[in-house]
Order: C-alpha cells, then structure tokens, then sequence
C-alpha cells in the first residue's frame, strides 16, 4: 500500500548482526489483490458476449485454511504472490471458460510457471467447434529486453455441425482430434508500457511442432515498434504512431482447425471476420501462411489518456502456400 499523505510506504532497517552481512527488514501494508470484474460487449467477430473474471494477484496455492475464519479474514489462499485467473465468457457465438495459476517468482529467481485449464465452444459459419485443454509454460528473464519460454500445449478438438456443401477440409476433420504441441518462444522488449506502449518495440519468435492426430509445426514471427510524436509540457496526452507486423507459417499437415484466417477486428479490420484467404465453392478454408501488417496513429480525446482516437490502415494475405498472390 502506498499513501504518501498518510504516511503509509515500505520501510527498509537494517539489523545488526556479527559478520561481514547483514539482515534487512523490510516492513509493508499490502493492498487489496483481488478483483471481480463484470462486462458485456457486442461485435462483428464474436457475437454478444459476457465476461466473468475472478483475479487475485497475491494467491498462494498451498495455503490451505485452517479454519473458517482463514476465509473471513482473507489468509487462505494468499499470500505467495501468485496470481489466480478464473475466466467465464458465455455468448451466442462463443463460449470460453478457464482457470489458470501464475508464479512470476519460481522458487525466488527469474523464472515464471504458468498452468492452465480451458474450454471453448465456437459456432463458425461452416462448422461447431469445441477444445478441451492445458497449457504449461517456463518463462525466463535473460536480461530486462530479452525474455524466453517453453511450453506445452495439449488439446482434444471435436469438429460437429458441418454445413451442407462444406470442402473436404471440413468433412474429412468431423469428430475429434487430439493435439500434443511443445513449443519454444523468444522475445525482445523494449515498450515503455504493457498496456499502451507510447514508445519502443516488441520482437517475438515462436516455434511449436505439433504431434498427434496430425503432425506440423507452426512458425511465427511478429514484431511492434511505437513513436511519441507529441505529448502535452507534462507528458500526458501522447500521440502515438505505431506499426505491427506478422508472418505465421504451417505445415502441409495442418487440419482447418489450426489454419490462419484473416479479416476482422483483430485481424484486418474492414474485413469480414475470416473473410480474407482460400475459398473452396464459396467456404473459407483458411492457409497456411499468412502476413498481416498493420499502421495506427492514436490521438488522446481525455486529459487521463484512458479513451484515444485511432486511425489505422490494416493490410495483409492468408494463402494456403507460401507466397503473396492476393494482398488486400
């Protein structure tokens, strides 16, 4: 907790002890970690939706109460610096539920665990889709720009309700799948903020060779870069061009369910979602390669800078080789 007003700040003393180190006592009043959040939103991808998140971010996964009164009182379960996500999106179009447990500290060095479990349900137009899943993750930080991971990812994947007239891409993948991917990943970055970066960049690789029902492997390279080119005499109110850019590669293996499709608001936007690449007699199938480059300037309209105004021109190609045949 930090109330500069009232005095309230961490404290550092120094003990006395024979020998050439020293103990440090470092005294603190925590903050409240946990939150509930509740939302509801429309849009042309997903349909309408409804968000449930449950967050705390001082979990600790083995403290086990000992009494009611652990739960009042708010000591179970807390205190390790863990963070705990319990995720519910229920919608028309998409269902997602998870939970997942993050140490960024293992074992009190510069490695972080994650560990997920999830459910999705999405209804596309030429199919129903449904994934059971996990994910565990072991981050390390090389440096404060460089960072690596490996990963594992473990899905069962049922393919049901395929439209009439649906290409083989989708007849020949009806029923379920499974998937059994490791994965590697290294990043480089230099953004001045996680949520809005007004400067610096992001240069990120990761490779996942997929086993199981279908053997492949999925290459992608994506980069970022930001440029403050005004801001208020007090530093708020930035404008801030940025740039993103893309290319993702799968093998010839790859089932529909793991191709690239683009269009949409977090693809291009103006498209249709899914709306760019191969079409098979009028049915989105998807490629197995695609480039997405992106340009935005971003102008604040509220003096916190928490609501901006954005132009942006998104372009790119989804095709089912590699190579730049139809770029919009």
């Amino acid at each position: 907790e930090m109330n500069p007003e009232l005095g309230v700040r961490p404290t550092i003393q120094a003990l006395e002890s024979p020998g050439p180190f020293k103990d440090i006592l470092v005294k603190v009043q925590e903050t409240r970690t946990g939150s509930l959040m509740l939302g509801a939103g429309i849009n042309s991808d997903n349909g309408v939706v409804g968000s449930i998140v449950l967050n705390e971010r001082n979990f600790d996964l083995f403290r086990l109460p000992t009494s009611w009164e652990d739960f009042f009182d708010g000591r179970a379960f807390r205190g390790a610096g863990q963070e705990l996500r319990i995720e519910a999106v229920p919608g028309t179009q998409i269902q997602r539920y998870s939970i997942s447990v993050r140490e960024p500290f293992l074992f009190d060095r510069p490695y972080s665990l994650l560990t997920s479990a999830y459910y999705r349900d999405r209804i596309f137009d030429e199919y129903t889709e449904n994934r059971w899943g996990t994910r565990v993750n072991l981050g390390h930080q090389f440096t404060k720009e460089i960072s690596g991971s490996i990963g594992f990812r473990a899905e069962d994947v049922n393919v049901s309700q395929i439209a009439a007239g649906a290409p083989i891409d989708y007849t020949s993948q009806y029923g379920s799948h499974t998937i059994l991917a490791p994965g590697i990943t290294v990043a480089w970055d230099t953004r001045d903020s996680f949520m809005r970066p007004t400067e610096g960049g992001k240069l990120e690789f990761s490779y996942e060779q997929v086993f199981g029902s279908n053997i492949y492997p999925i290459l992608n390279l994506e980069g970022s870069r930001y440029f403050t080119l005004w801001q208020r005499p007090d530093g708020s109110g930035k404008h801030v061009l940025a740039f993103h850019s893309q290319v993702s590669w799968a093998g010839a293996e790859d089932p529909v369910y793991e191709r690239f499709f683009g269009g949409g608001y977090m693809s291009i936007r103006g498209f249709e979602f899914r709306g760019v690449g191969p079409n098979v007699n009028g049915f989105m199938v998807g490629g197995q390669f695609q480039l997405m480059n992106s340009v935005e300037y971003q102008i604040p309209v509220r003096a916190n800078d928490n609501l901006y105004f954005v132009t942006f021109l998104d372009s790119g190609t989804v095709e089912s080789k590699i190579g730049i045949h139809d770029y919009r």
